[in-house]
């Protein structure tokens, strides 16, 4: 029968043997979030099933969330808005019981494109770029959607107490 001995491991080898494949974890899970083959936020995503998002139309109009304001998104180039930078017009009209009154110029406005499937937006700033005197219009560009999926973005205008919001949601495809 043979004898069994037991040799204790050198210093550090069960910190550096245990450390690694928890090293391997933390370096790869943030780059698998928004990457995956497997099925799931990242599966080939066909938009003609996709419920609950707007359908691209030149004029898609939305009624502000405090009702102060109506947006209007008069287009998009390309259209529908697809992968990567996007320019939208939008026009910003007051509203007054239900009722789309003049267009807005001099409004503060900040956009914001979210991913609600992986939490995140965009690295690229929207540039706002007023549009002729009393026409209520606004350049928005780059849109960046840099990855196909359900995108919203948020559009906030303000002006003095005049404070609204309007969310369009394109799915964007592959």
């Amino acid at each position: 029968m043979r004898a069994l001995s037991i040799v204790p491991p050198q210093r550090g080898a069960l910190l550096r043997a245990t450390a690694k494949p928890w090293l391997a974890i933390l370096l790869v899970a943030p780059l698998a979030a928004c990457g995956s083959s497997s099925p799931g936020p990242d599966a080939p995503l066909d938009c003609s099933k996709v419920t609950g998002v707007d359908q691209y139309v030149a004029g898609l109009e939305k009624t502000g969330e405090s009702n102060m304001l109506d947006f209007k998104l008069l287009s998009a180039e390309p259209a529908p808005p697809m992968r990567d930078d996007n320019t939208w017009v939008v026009e910003i009209s007051q509203m007054a019981n239900n009722v789309v009154g003049a267009p807005m110029d001099g409004l503060s406005l900040n956009v914001t494109p979210y991913m609600p499937a992986h939490q995140h937006g965009t690295p690229i700033e929207v540039v706002i770029t007023p549009g002729s005197p009393s026409s209520g219009q606004y350049t928005l560009a780059p849109v960046n959607l840099w990855m196909p999926g359900i995108w919203q973005t948020t559009i906030v205008a303000s002006m003095g107490s005049v404070n609204d919001q309007a969310v369009y949601s394109f799915c964007i495809p592959d």
